[in-house]
């Protein structure tokens, strides 16, 4: 007669796990608001991920790929709501009426950020170096957490200086 060699794992029932997450929340919700109003300690960031500072993102990718094309080498990261001055909100049956009377190829009818589909009526951004588009409120959430890069395939969100890359031109 040994220890039983087979796992025996304790079934919780559901209402229970629920109960549980439901005051681990509110635990962390109370916690969080006597912090903020500086009555506690605020607690460890190991304790809970929504404690911890958020990272500068900006610095991460500049430190990470100092010499590669995501780098923002010509000066500072422009601020979120920059980014989204420079990307005009259109309704997608606009973007999609102009990229056919571009002759351009047929766009995608998906938002590549929550998977939804794109409609005439919804509100998209398209971005200034690859075409994609997105809800509006789909792309910016992503440029207020710090991307500056498309969701899709990466390229900057917005093109370089017109200005930037071009050579001076002299006419003789």
């Amino acid at each position: 007669m040994g220890f039983p060699s087979v796992c025996y794992c304790v079934i919780l029932p559901q209402p229970l796990i629920l109960v549980l997450q439901l005051l681990d929340f509110l635990r962390h919700a109370v916690l969080f608001c006597l912090s903020s109003l500086g009555l506690a300690a605020p607690p460890a960031a190991d304790d809970h991920p929504a404690y911890a500072p958020p990272p500068d993102l900006w610095a991460l990718a500049e430190a990470a790929a100092p010499s590669s094309s995501l780098s923002l080498a010509s000066g500072p990261a422009p601020a979120p709501a920059a980014i989204k001055a420079r990307l005009p909100a259109v309704r997608y049956a606009d973007l999609k009426s102009r990229r056919c009377a571009a002759g351009a190829a047929a766009a995608s009818t998906c938002c590549a950020v929550c998977l939804g589909a794109l409609e005439a009526r919804h509100r998209v951004r398209e971005l200034g170096n690859c075409a994609h588009a997105f809800h509006k409120a789909c792309i910016d959430k992503w440029v207020d957490k710090g991307q500056a890069t498309c969701p899709l395939c990466r390229a900057l969100l917005l093109p370089a200086d017109a200005d930037a890359g071009k050579l001076p031109s002299f006419s003789f």
